[in-house]
């Protein structure tokens, strides 16, 4: 039986895909689907840095 799989390292990989995307789209759609994620803080910063320029 296989494993199922960790939902931490899943968001923690969306994350780095959404760094690598870094526009505003991405950011918007991570902090959507992971709310309550302590990742969202970062997208925000991110996301803020981002609408400045």
């Amino acid at each position: 039986m296989q494993k199922p799989p960790d939902h931490e390292a899943a968001v923690r990989a969306e994350f780095e895909r959404v760094r690598a995307e870094d526009t505003v789209e991405a950011y918007e759609r991570f902090i959507r689907r992971h709310p309550d994620h302590p990742l969202v803080k970062d997208a925000a910063e991110d996301l803020a840095r981002l609408k400045k320029q």
